[in-house]
């Protein structure tokens, strides 16, 4: 499942073709660290860029440890809120592109859980929007255009405990005050830490534990 996704993100190429030795480099360096972090019996879109790496999804050093989750995946992918919660901000960010902030309320532990859903294309909610958890509240771009996207369509997923209403920065800083104390998503999926968790209609667990940002397939059985 990683080899399609991986490819599939990499549409910018498809528009500049002078850049192949690039593709293919990136190509190869999503076939080989792409994570699959598929629970049992589903597939789901693989993380490129995990909380904690040093490393972009354009394979480039980072200045400093990665603050979210990046997740490749296809154009016009639909993608659901990990929580219950209350949309903050929709905004097409000079560097960002198209973004989310959504209050998802408190985590079991106490702290806050404002989300950054990043590098989206289509808005599928507006702001003040009361969303429910798996609600889909955006797409994945057609198009690959702006340059914090890195050339690689992908969701980053990022959770801040502050919300920055004071627009004087750009990247993360411009929407969470606390941008490098962000906290680990892995650590709040419904079926503990580092479990992924897929988002199921019948499934009633309580709504401050977090679900994957995108649908997870059938299928997979170890």
């Amino acid at each position: 499942m990683i080899f399609p996704h991986s490819k599939n993100s990499l549409g910018w190429y498809d528009d500049h073709p002078g850049y192949i030795g690039e593709f293919n480099r990136i190509l190869e360096y999503c076939k080989q660290y792409a994570k699959d972090v598929s629970p049992e019996g589903f597939e789901v879109n693989p993380i490129l860029s995990d909380f904690g790496s040093m490393s972009g999804v354009n394979t480039r050093p980072r200045d400093t440890i990665h603050q979210g989750i990046d997740i490749i995946g296809f154009k016009n992918q639909p993608i659901i809120a990990i929580a219950d919660g209350k949309v903050l901000e929709t905004i097409v960010e000079d560097c960002w592109g198209a973004t989310i902030v959504i209050d998802h309320g408190k985590a079991l532990d106490g702290k806050n859980l404002i989300a950054i859903y990043g590098h989206v294309g289509e808005f599928k909610v507006s702001e003040n929007d009361i969303v429910k958890r798996g609600d889909v509240i955006a797409k994945l771009p057609i198009k690959v255009k702006y340059r914090c996207m890195a050339r690689v369509r992908h969701l980053h997923l990022q959770i801040g405990q502050e919300y920055c209403e004071k627009k004087d920065n750009w990247g993360c800083k411009y929407f969470i005050k606390d941008f490098y104390r962000s906290l680990d998503p892995h650590k709040y999926w419904a079926n503990g830490p580092n479990n992924i968790s897929c988002f199921e209609k019948i499934n009633h667990l309580k709504k401050e534990l977090l679900k994957y940002p995108f649908e997870c397939e059938k299928g997979r059985v170890s």
